[in-house]
């Protein structure tokens, strides 16, 4: 589950229709940046205007040049979820592409959980955005269904896309045997985090197998140090160390039947035997502060306990975000590589290999236009690809040269997840709410308590799933 899902609350929807700014005899298309909601525009070299809704209030500090005239030539509407580091990251290849192709974009903010509704919203009305970046590939395959969505293999070949994403990128955004996505941002959940010394100072190197990992804890053990620290109270990190668990006892269909469809019951043995993996990591000793000590601790604590200036723990299983907290939030003298780094969530199954489960953005086009097909290309191309990893920003794009990242960190995720033979979508964002949410939560939660429960939490979240997909 992602971090901020549960972090905005939809307070209304303004319709904007905004141009790229041109001046002069010779004009210079611009990236336009909406937010929404609550929406932020900037177009220099007016200052900026806010606009909330519910009632609306407008503010704005009068321009200090003349009113730009409005855009000539061609322009381009994208939507996304990302703001902030992430919006900035992104703008970096909407400018270059602005650059190359004199196409001006209008970039619009949506608001985290709410986009899927945003974007209905707007197809209803008749004005979706060209390109959207969707978080959820659920949604994007009841935008397919409803005929809302352009078959991304009439817009550019699929040659193309295919030499720059592995298959499981592009099965992401496949409904009903077409291709209407692409998975062109992505983020590793399947990294177990470690301290280079303290590996070196136990003489181990990194596991390949979970048992491998479980020699390297109880060293950690033997030797008065703790292995892990959790954040178990936040709920959504139990959920992902039970999907890196249970892709590798199960195949990525079965994931899909479990999580989506619900033709994979809780009960199945499946189910069962990755649970059993999962209680491994709570039993007595591994954990800071034991079972209290994780069902008491939030994920935004947890980071800290593992890479703080008063660490407690030697390892520390989260996603790829981690290094940055870890360098940027948690301790500033931390060395990407030296101090912290990374390894595969470790095989369960041999037959299974070492999937990588994962979050991220599904590419979509709800209107065909040579200025979408000319975005399309460019953001499959290996420039496009290279700009954003100079930002840290990973597109699971083969094309890349993964030297183009400034941090160690980054370029490692990196090359996991374009090696990936199998990426699946994070399960519990994929489940209804009801149960990727609520009942894993809990039930995972209860699960650390009551270890020898397996059978009984499976039942229980059977039978909640049965409402929940009806």
């Amino acid at each position: 589950m992602h971090t901020t899902r549960k972090w905005i609350v939809f307070a209304g929807l303004l319709m904007l229709g905004l141009f790229a700014v041109a001046c002069g005899a010779a004009p210079t298309p611009q990236t336009i940046v909406v937010t929404s909601p609550p929406v932020v525009i900037t177009s220099a070299p007016l200052p900026p205007v806010v606009i909330t809704s519910a009632p609306v209030v407008i503010t704005a500090v009068p321009p200090t040049a003349a009113p730009t005239k409005p855009p000539v030539g061609k322009s381009l509407t994208v939507a996304a979820t990302w703001g902030g580091g992430e919006r900035d990251a992104f703008l970096t290849v909407v400018d270059a592409f602005t650059a190359k192709t004199g196409i001006a974009v209008q970039y619009e903010t949506m608001g985290g959980d709410n986009m899927g509704a945003i974007l209905r919203t707007r197809v209803a009305g008749g004005s979706p955005p060209d390109v959207a970046f969707e978080s959820r590939p659920g949604e994007v395959g009841e935008f397919a269904a409803a005929g809302n969505l352009v078959k991304i293999d009439t817009l550019m070949p699929r040659a193309d896309l295919e030499k720059a994403f592995n298959k499981g990128y592009l099965d992401l955004g496949t409904f009903n045997g077409s291709l209407y996505g692409f998975v062109w941002k992505a983020n590793s959940k399947s990294t177990v985090w470690y301290k280079p010394p303290s590996f070196k100072a136990l003489g181990v190197t990194e596991p390949k197998t979970l048992d491998d990992l479980f020699v390297i804890a109880d060293k950690y053990k033997a030797a008065g140090k703790v292995p892990f620290a959790t954040g178990g109270k936040s709920g959504w990190p139990l959920t992902d160390y039970f999907e890196n668990l249970y892709i590798r006892v199960a195949t990525a269909q079965q994931y899909n039947d479990l999580f989506v469809t619900h033709k994979v019951a809780w009960t199945d043995p499946t189910v069962k035997k990755a649970l059993t993996q999962f209680v491994r990591f709570f039993q007595p000793g591994y954990q800071v502060g034991e079972t209290q000590g994780v069902l008491g601790t939030l994920f935004a604590e947890s980071v800290g306990l593992a890479f703080g200036p008063q660490a407690k723990s030697e390892m520390f299983y989260e996603g790829g975000f981690v290094g940055v907290i870890a360098t940027t939030d948690v301790n500033k003298n931390l060395k990407p590589g030296d101090d912290l780094n990374f390894f595969m969530f470790p095989q369960v199954d041999p037959a299974m290999g070492t999937p990588v489960v994962g979050g991220g953005d599904v590419a979509i086009a709800f209107k065909d236009s040579p200025e979408t097909r000319a975005f399309m290309a460019y953001i499959t191309s290996k420039e496009a690809a290279d700009i954003f990893a100079a930002t840290n920003t990973i597109s699971p794009n083969k094309l890349l040269d993964p030297a183009k990242f400034p941090s160690v960190l980054s370029r490692n995720e990196y090359t996991q997840l374009a090696n990936a033979t199998t990426f699946v979508f994070d399960g519990s964002d994929l489940a209804p709410s009801k149960i990727g949410g609520d009942v894993m939560f809990v039930k995972l939660q209860e699960l650390i308590t009551k270890p020898a429960d397996i059978d009984r939490i499976a039942n229980d979240i059977e039978t909640a799933a049965k409402a929940a997909y009806k």
